[in-house]
């Protein structure tokens, strides 16, 4: 790619006029075509290392087991091709002599630390006034159970996914800081099977997932394809929904549902004043479709701090002067070109 001089007329000119908006378009076009899309290294050229841990819950039904395997061998392709470590635990060898699946997964929280973690639970989950559980082979796991040993590792990045029935509570005991949190449901009371989990394991290496088109599905984009498949799937067989899928990475424990995005950019706003979800999720990136520029860690540290100065300037928008607006965000955008114009 070429990349446009700081000298360019056309780069210089401030934005005050319909010119001046088409050529934020094109910045806009050609930000978001890099935002979210490289591959974090060190500056050994070593990438940050990440690790996974997929678990299967008890199916209860044959029909379930098939449909839980696949999702979760979804999930281990797409690690395994993007370099991420992953182990899977599927009840195969749960054997009185072994730990029960449940201390293997509070065992891996505390002995696995890496910068980047995914905890990804695949099963039927339960919710009663005492605790929100996933039902495992054995013991089961609860969502205060995690919580607890996720204290011991809060210097690590998380995403924790329960795509099942009851999920809707784990939010309320895992949301945090740095913490990435999707649920099948919102609430306990959503006691159907959720086939959100089986739907955002198919959305996690879809072409179509993409929606901002950078080669990349986040966690936000797949979130809101499989969210949009659930919908579809009710609609299809003319039944009412009974599952929500929510997403929480902004620590107020609330959630987001799909239906307050349009493409990847949050369009309506939670009530009593809180923020939408979506800006971390939209920065860990599942899978890539095909290789990308790659960045050095503190380029990737500078283009997040320059993603939260875009997002508090939005936040502002209707109460600045248009031209004002579009001269910060201008400058924002030039920004992010320069940092990613540096050779790594």
């Amino acid at each position: 790619m070429v990349w446009p001089s700081f000298n360019d007329p056309q780069i210089s000119v401030r934005i005050h006029s319909h010119r001046g908006w088409f050529r934020t378009v094109f910045l806009a076009a050609l930000v978001m075509s890099m935002v979210s899309a490289s591959v974090i290294r060190s500056e050994d050229d070593m990438a940050p290392k990440r690790n996974a841990m997929i678990v299967v819950g008890a199916p209860g039904e044959e029909s379930y087991a098939e449909v839980f395997r696949a999702a979760a061998m979804q999930w281990v392709e797409v690690c395994n091709a993007n370099e991420i470590e992953v182990v899977l635990i599927d009840g195969a060898s749960l054997e009185e002599n072994l730990p029960s699946d449940r201390d293997r997964v509070l065992d891996w929280i505390e002995t696995e630390p890496a910068p980047e973690r995914w905890l990804i639970f695949i099963g039927h989950g339960t919710s009663d006034r005492d605790a929100s559980k996933l039902n495992l082979r054995g013991r089961d796991l609860s969502a205060e159970d995690l919580a607890k040993s996720l204290t011991k590792q809060e210097g690590s990045r998380w995403l924790m996914v329960h795509g099942g029935s009851s999920s809707g509570p784990w939010i309320n005991a895992l949301s945090g800081p740095n913490r990435v949190v999707v649920t099948g449901t919102k609430s306990g009371s959503e006691q159907n099977y959720a086939r959100f989990g089986e739907y955002l394991a198919l959305a996690i290496n879809d072409p179509d997932s993409d929606l901002d088109h950078d080669y990349q599905i986040s966690v936000l984009e797949a979130f809101l394809a499989a969210s949009k498949r659930v919908t579809q799937f009710y609609s299809n067989e003319d039944r009412i929904p009974s599952e929500q899928a929510l997403l929480d990475d902004n620590n107020d424990k609330k959630g987001t549902p799909a239906v307050f995005y349009r493409g990847v950019r949050p369009v309506k706003s939670p009530a009593e004043g809180l923020k939408p979800d979506g800006l971390l999720a939209s920065r860990i990136q599942i899978a890539s479709l095909k290789k990308q520029m790659e960045l050095t860690s503190a380029q990737q540290s500078e283009i997040e701090q320059l993603e939260e100065r875009m997002e508090i300037l939005r936040a502002k928008k209707q109460l600045m002067d248009e031209a004002a607006y579009y001269e910060e965000l201008e400058s924002i955008m030039i920004e992010m070109i320069r940092v990613r114009a540096i050779e790594p």
